[in-house]
């Protein structure tokens, strides 16, 4: 029985105004779902005879054993387009009583965590996505394998190389221990270009099996599909050959472009190792360049002077604004706008701009072609819409290579009033180009052209694959497709009964007419190939295929996994989540070296990221070494919790009390410099701290810079340091004074040279820990790993520090003893102090957690659950590494263990203990703690010894805030 159109719409259409929930599968359709039932399959079924109904009706299946058991499964349906998600999730959604729901990247799900992800499957029962989704949601571990039981792959013949359904597979698929059954559906397994022969598509065949583990089938009886499902007469279109000369035209186009591009490059050299972000923008800006360039070129080849002049046209406006930008790069976007538009001006002299009606009735086509206004190909092209008649019931798809293609042609054709009767689009994809299209516009595009608003779309192979426009009676491939699957998936985008293919030919052109013969035999082989392989072939043959990745890193929490392959993307997320702005934008740097054979990447992170700098293993090739650096900085950033374990970047917000107010006004504006205006200012690398000794063990010599301060209160007293740098200042800059500016007061800071000073190799030894501990404690970065991370809290100068000292910050900051004399001494005791107390911390790193008194037993608590109080001597304060008398307290720097932070003391609270009611010390209402003791010991594991001892007042360090202006004159 021949199924008329509009029961072949209902039935793929997920537009139609009818969506039965039920429907009755055709003889084909029944063989290959009872074969999918029993196992893996890849079904390769022409395009248009329903492969998408199987799939449902496998959904239905497993969606009834969903509900008959307590375990919750899912369903999930992969796409490679957006497009496709949106009809299948259409389709699925109106034939099953399943819950479903659709994912994709502009729905923020990139963004999402482990709590998003629980909901959405505690929800739905089938999930539709592009592959990238889930290959994510994998990576993050916020899904895995062993929750889904049926895997659809629509278009599964993408499953080849670095696409995201072939990493499914390799990463986790087949190390999963409870795989999912799947189902691939396509039209053409073979994806290659040029002529393939039986033994080609074999080889191709058993990778994809291999990949999928998955075994092709087919219908070897085609007449019920020939039946019912309606194929287009297919025909070829002759033009001639373009006869018109336009080669001193683009002589004077490409001398023009070699001028601009000489002109930028010489820029960007000058600025290649001081200023890198100019330096890519100018190489973006050149790249750009020589795109349109090329743009231009192809048009006036191809299309002719009036397409050529409508590809200038929309580069111009492809101009961003720069009113913002710095004045160098706003001089060389004023070269690139002066080079299109010289460009426009030369082919302008061609055309008669001055005579708005040239194109209207009158318009003499052939005349046209010989003056070479439009090439002989656009030509036959606009021919052939003229033979559609006047008719508005026209829906044709217009298949280019390229985007500027689809763009000119169609402002072209909208200027020409003998077609003025067509609705005319263009549809392209929704990469990164400037010509690309944002996804909602797709969208709005492809539904107008499905609904017949839109008559003639030009269009990329954007929706060449799966897309369902069931009353299509016209596919032209304006350029030849370059693979049997582009010919094929685009040769099934003509639905209606009695629909037409149409390949546009040059005469005479050997080489077209040679790549049409080709991808024909090729898919003759392809469909015999599918025809002849064995239907009951074990899969477990399959199984000698490996996909090991010996290059993963693997979070032992929850399972989160980077390969190398996939590192080099999370560094450059990680980078994008740090602060910047409009003039900055975080991004890492990479510097290749190569040494006998080998290449060695070093990998530079912005300033403002957990780690700076890491060199990468010796590898093979450059693209290898990239990949393994990345690999180890993902592995360094989630130690340092800068990549939590699900593996996504941990960025912390500044904070409410990091923002300067104005006196105690917290309703004060924006100022300069403070944290209100949450953007980071480019920054660079300052050849004078940059050094050479941060591997040496022995002594050295730095040129010292001494820091004093005056404050105009005279009872505030700073003390002064000083810093050792290797590189010898300029005198202006090393003798220096300035004003800072600080809440209610004004210090006066100046600096001056104190020539070189020698330090031997213990105190080098001694200088490095103290800035390590000191510096780091500060900050409270002196432990890294926690409790919540899963990773063990460890001190960080446990072991080898190197890791912390980068050769662009290779500086020294040390302490001074009194700065009231002009002479320079090192305040050698307090850093002694710090490098002791490190070394304290090294022998015990458990410090503080589950401690046990000198016995060896716990503390023993009384029946209020306070432990027995065993230090009377009112006016000693134990610590963990001295004791002090309780007078000798004020300004004394220690680090609390729980924080890793180091703080000053201002007194000791002599009225407050540990066991001292927790609640009415923090004006806490309510609080789940008794004390200040049983605070520690549950909050953080930590059992004080003294309980007994007066609280410490402490002064927190401040983050740094810019002290250069006044906000106290605002």
């Amino acid at each position: 029985m021949v199924l008329d159109d509009n029961e072949t719409a209902k039935e793929e259409d997920p537009s139609s105004s009818s969506k039965p929930k039920d429907f009755n599968p055709r003889g084909y359709q029944l063989q290959v779902y009872e074969v999918a039932k029993r196992r893996n399959i890849i079904a390769v079924l022409d395009t248009g005879v329903g492969k998408t109904m199987i799939a449902v009706m496998l959904i239905k299946d497993f969606g009834q054993a969903i509900e008959s058991t307590e375990s919750k499964k899912l369903i999930i349906f992969l796409a490679p387009t957006v497009h496709l998600v949106n009809q299948q999730f259409e389709y699925v959604k109106d034939h099953t009583s399943l819950e479903v729901e659709q994912y994709y990247g502009a729905k923020g799900v990139d963004e999402w965590t482990l709590d998003c992800w629980e909901k959405e499957t505690k929800e739905h029962d089938v999930l539709l996505m592009t592959p990238q989704i889930l290959l994510d949601a994998l990576r993050k571990a916020f899904l895995s394998l062993e929750m889904v039981s049926l895997m659809i792959i629509d278009e599964c013949h993408r499953a080849t190389g670095n696409h995201p359904y072939a990493k499914i597979m390799k990463e986790f698929y087949h190390k999963s221990n409870n795989k999912p059954k799947i189902f691939g559906m396509t039209a053409s397994p073979v994806v290659s270009k040029g002529v393939l022969s039986s033994n080609n598509c074999d080889g191709q065949m058993s990778e994809l099996e291999c990949v999928l583990d998955s075994l092709i089938y087919t219908i070897e009886d085609r007449t019920e599909m020939e039946a019912c499902v309606p194929s287009a007469k297919e025909s070829c279109r002759f033009f001639d050959p373009a006869q018109f000369s336009s080669l001193d035209l683009k002589a004077k186009v490409e001398a023009s472009w070699l001028k601009t591009d000489a002109s930028l490059s010489n820029l960007q050299s000058s600025l290649q190792t001081s200023y890198k972000d100019m330096y890519d923008k100018l190489k973006n800006l050149r790249k750009r360049l020589s795109n349109d360039h090329a743009k231009v070129l192809h048009c006036l080849d191809n299309l002719g002077l009036i397409c050529a002049y409508e590809a200038v046209n929309i580069c111009l406006e492809n101009i961003l604004d720069t009113t913002e930008e710095s004045k160098a790069y706003r001089e060389s976007v004023l070269q690139y706008k002066n080079f299109l538009e010289e460009v426009q001006c030369r082919i302008g002299e061609s055309l008669p701009l001055g005579d708005k009606n040239f194109l209207n009735s009158g318009f003499d086509y052939l005349k046209a072609v010989d003056l070479g206004y439009i090439s002989p190909k656009l030509h036959e092209l606009l021919q052939l819409f003229q033979s559609f008649g006047e008719t508005r019931q026209v829906l044709c798809l217009i298949f280019v290579e390229r985007i500027i293609t689809a763009k000119v042609i169609e402002r072209f054709v909208k200027k020409l009033s003998c077609l003025s009767h067509f609705m005319v689009s263009y549809m392209t994809g929704s990469n990164t180009s400037v010509d690309s299209l944002a996804p909602k516009m797709q969208k709005e595009t492809l539904e107008s052209f499905r609904s017949g608003k839109v008559n003639l779309l030009f269009t990329t192979d954007v929706v060449e694959e799966g897309i369902h426009v069931p009353n299509c009676c016209y596919v032209i491939r304006f350029d030849l497709p370059k693979t049997v699957r582009s010919y094929v998936q685009s040769r099934g985008r003509a639905r209606q009964n009695n629909s037409e293919f149409i390949m546009m030919l040059e005469r005479g052109n050997v080489k077209q007419r040679n790549q049409l013969y080709d991808i024909i035999r090729s898919e003759y082989s392809m469909t015999n190939s599918a025809i002849k392989r064995d239907p009951d072939s074990d899969p477990c043959l399959l199984k000698d295929h490996t996909f090991e990745e010996t290059n993963v890193f693997i979070v032992d929490a929850t399972g989160a996994s980077v390969t190398a392959d996939s590192a080099v993307s999370l560094i450059h997320k990680y980078c994008g989540k740090l602060p910047g702005d409009k003039y900055y934008t975080p991004k890492p740097n990479f510097q290749f070296t190569s040494s006998e054979g080998l290449c060695k990447c070093k990998l530079t992170l912005p300033v403002n990221a957990a780690v700076q700098t890491i060199v990468g293993p010796p590898s093979r090739n450059s693209h290898l070494a990239k990949q393994l650096v990345c690999l180890e900085a993902c592995k360094q950033l989630h130690q340092m919790g800068a990549l939590d374990d699900h593996l996504t970047p941990s960025i912390e917000e500044p904070s409410e009390n990091a923002c300067i107010s104005k006196g105690k006004d917290s309703g004060a504006g924006a100022g300069a410099g403070t944290t209100k205006r949450k953007e980071l200012h480019g920054t660079t690398c300052i050849q004078a701290l940059c050094g050479s000794w941060g591997e040496k063990s022995d002594d050295a010599v730095f040129f010292a810079y001494k820091f004093d301060f005056k404050c105009n209160i005279i009872t505030v007293v700073y003390s002064g340091f000083v810093l050792l740098i290797e590189s010898k200042l300029a005198d202006d800059v090393g003798n220096t004074e300035m004003d800072l500016f600080l809440i209610g007061k004004m210090v006066k800071a100046s600096v001056s040279s104190c020539g070189q000073v020698h330090l031997n190799a213990e105190q080098m030894m001694k200088a490095k820990r103290f800035q390590e501990f000191f510096f780091n404690g500060l900050f409270g970065k002196l432990f890294v790993g926690s409790k919540s991370s899963g990773a063990p809290r460890e001190f960080l100068l446990r072991d080898k520090t190197s890791s912390l000292w980068s050769p662009s910050h290779m500086y020294l900051l040390l302490p001074l003893e009194d700065n009231s004399t002009d002479e320079l001494r090192i305040h050698w005791p307090g850093i002694t102090a710090c490098t002791l107390a490190a070394e304290f911390l090294n022998k015990n790193s458990l410090l503080g957690t589950e401690q046990s008194d000198d016995d060896g037993s716990n503390p023993s608590l009384n029946s209020t659950g306070s432990p027995v109080t065993d230090c009377k001597e009112t006016n000693i304060i134990r610590f963990a590494n001295s004791s002090v008398d309780a007078n000798s307290l004020r300004n004394t720097v220690v680090l609390a263990i729980h924080t890793g932070r180091i703080y000053c003391i201002i007194e000791a609270v002599s009225d407050k203990t540990a066991e001292s009611s927790f609640a009415e010390t923090v004006d806490t209402v309510s609080s789940e703690f008794a004390t200040f003791y049983e605070y520690f010991y549950k909050k953080y594991n930590i059992v004080l010894k003294h309980p007994g001892q007066p609280l410490m007042l402490l002064k927190q360090s401040h983050n740094p805030h810019n002290l250069l202006v006044n906000f106290n004159d605002e």
